[in-house]
């Protein structure tokens, strides 16, 4: 026991030291900014320009559970481009949203699975790589400076696409099986975000 807790104290020096503490706080308080703002812009636009709940409603309604599980599927295995907030605002649309979060949740991490297997392709393929590695060097050094537990931090925060982290890493020959099992905590993100717009921000009360 006291090995692990010597252990455990080991890891929060090391990452106090890196700079994990701080880069999360920051980018936290920039999470904080952005849904504020969020907030803000469509209160304003839902209240004065445009009828918000008919536009989403029409979305919602018009794109079958189908298309819209393959399509979130697709962007978490390829570079993450559609927000992952999108898909949590459309699952409100249900009577238990927090069943059709944890499906997202499992699609992502499979997503996730497809991106490593991506990022073992490229790395595979010399020129394709440097050019990769030069366009997410960003997280390149991140893995190379927290490792694993940048993997954490990407899985349960919207700091930066996890479809890209996971390249980034599997181009360094990320351990497979660490890896998955760090990536578990992609699962936690979306039931954390599902509380905090459905039940703090009650996002779905004023948008479908």
């Amino acid at each position: 026991m006291k090995n692990f807790k010597f252990k455990i104290m080991g890891f929060h020096e090391s990452y106090k030291k890196k700079g994990l503490y701080k880069y999360i706080g920051l980018n936290t308080l920039k999470i904080i900014f952005f849904y504020f703002l969020f907030i803000v812009v469509i209160y304003v636009l839902g209240k004065y320009l445009l009828d918000l709940k008919s536009i989403f409603a029409f979305f919602i309604d018009n794109l079958s559970n189908g298309f819209v599980f393959i399509l979130f599927f697709v962007s978490e295995s390829f570079l993450g481009l559609v927000p992952v907030d999108l898909f949590v605002i459309w699952s409100a649309k249900f009577p238990t949203p927090l069943l059709y979060l944890a499906i997202l949740g499992a699609l992502s991490y499979l997503g996730g699975i497809i991106s490593y297997h991506i990022g073992t392709w490229l790395s595979r393929r010399p020129k394709v790589k440097a050019y990769t590695e030069k366009r997410l060097s960003n997280y390149i050094v991140f893995v190379h400076r927290w490792g694993g537990a940048f993997i954490v931090v990407a899985a349960l925060f919207p700091f930066s696409p996890f479809s890209m982290v996971v390249i980034a890493l599997s181009l360094l020959k990320y351990p497979y099986r660490r890896f998955l099992l760090l990536a578990l905590s992609r699962l936690v993100r979306f039931i954390i975000q599902g509380i905090l717009f459905f039940n703090v921000l009650n996002v779905g009360t004023w948008l479908i």
